[in-house]
């Protein structure tokens, strides 16, 4: 599947890029963290023949009919550049070059199919997802290699993106997933009502985490016993798990977690 090819090509690359590597550790995210996850690092324009897909077709080349091209297709332009071109010639299209030099961080049913991956950018705040089009179940980060935990504990704790669950997983819980968003999808929700019974909502708390979590309680507070964390310690009001730690460092953050969750 595409999805596996690039990110075991990405994860190939991670070795090669030290910045990435500091990165990853500013955040607070293990070395142990980059293998159990295949995390990796764009280190080059990785392009794909969609010709090789059973899914590819003529329709891939109409424009007005790109939310039914093959995913192969959707990746090239999703991930690409375009050069402007000397006056008379056509432009030219680089695939994968939008991309490159990020971190990327793949997402996964539960029985650890990879859906797609998330590209995060190391110069600024900005990320971007890619998704394949048939996707049977929910995806999110974290699931694939934590569904021990979340079925048997019937446990789950839900962050918004990857860093945050990479945090919460090492110091606190393994039984945490990221949503990459700050609302749920209805896969992903079909994926809670199947294998939980607890949740607890630990999205950002700034106003679109706070509007998901309020809509996610109304609609489905029946269905759950759901618990709202805050990201409040010492009269700090924190925006996620991040600028938590960022702030109190391991020690402080796990035992005050600890005690949220205990």
């Amino acid at each position: 599947m595409f999805a596996d090819q690039f990110v075991t090509w990405a994860n190939g690359h991670l070795d090669q890029s030290d910045k990435a590597q500091e990165y990853l550790l500013g955040r607070g995210i293990s070395k142990e963290q980059w293998g159990k996850h295949k995390i990796g690092f764009v280190g080059g324009e990785f392009d794909v023949d969609p010709t090789t897909f059973p899914d590819h077709s003529d329709v891939c080349s109409d424009f007005e009919k790109k939310h039914i091209w093959c995913d192969a297709c959707h990746y090239r332009s999703w991930s690409a550049t375009w050069e402007a071109p000397a006056e008379g010639e056509r432009k030219v299209r680089h695939v994968g070059r939008r991309i490159t030099g990020g971190v990327v961080f793949p997402l996964t049913s539960y029985s650890g199919k990879t859906i797609g991956f998330q590209v995060r950018s190391l110069d600024r705040k900005a990320y971007d997802t890619f998704a394949i089009r048939r996707r049977p179940e929910g995806y999110f980060f974290g699931v694939g290699p934590n569904m021990d935990s979340i079925w048997h504990s019937r446990e789950i704790l839900l962050v918004e993106g990857p860093v945050d669950q990479l945090i919460m997983e090492r110091l606190v819980r393994p039984n945490v997933v990221a949503i990459t968003t700050s609302s749920l999808g209805i896969l992903q929700i079909r994926f809670l009502e199947r294998f939980v019974r607890r949740i607890y909502m630990c999205l950002d708390s700034d106003k679109a985490g706070r509007i998901g979590t309020q809509n996610f309680i109304k609609k489905y507070g029946s269905n759950f016993d759901i618990i709202d964390v805050k990201y409040q310690m010492s009269g700090m009001n924190c925006k996620d798990v991040g600028d938590m730690w960022k702030i109190v460092g391991d020690d402080r953050f796990r035992g005050h977690m600890t005690r949220v969750f205990s």
